[in-house]
């Protein structure tokens, strides 16, 4: 039986400032066709847009709260809340508050770097 204790999980800061912990997956637990991550998003950041050619996404809020932005949609999420992104689909989320904003984050198949197609250019809502 593996237990991961998500708190102990090393942590990953991306260029954005987003912080990640990756407690499931196939490099942490054996895990083969999914990974979940916690994603502490701090005050003030916004995450770079970005889609993803082959992974699902689900963004759960477990505190805080932020603007999602969907395929040119905007919409508050707010704790206890979780939004479904699928493949392909345009994204970011930004946390506009004073309060770090905490989401659990579960990609299928599991997150991989080079699955990530970032935009270029000056950010866009």
């Amino acid at each position: 039986m593996n237990i991961v204790t998500i708190r102990n999980c090393p942590e990953s800061i991306a260029p954005d400032l987003a912080v990640a912990k990756e407690f499931m997956s196939p490099r942490v637990s054996g895990l083969a066709n999914l990974s979940i991550a916690e994603i502490t998003i701090p005050p003030g950041v916004t995450i770079k847009k970005h889609y993803h050619r082959e992974s699902e996404e689900v963004y759960q809020v477990v505190s805080g709260s932020g603007v999602m932005f969907l395929d040119g949609e905007s919409k508050a999420l707010h704790s206890g809340q979780s939004v479904a992104i699928k493949v392909g689909q345009w994204h970011r989320i930004a946390n506009p508050s004073d309060r770090p904003l905490v989401m659990i984050v579960t990609c299928s198949p599991p997150w991989r770097a080079e699955d990530q197609v970032f935009e270029e250019g000056p950010e866009e809502t």
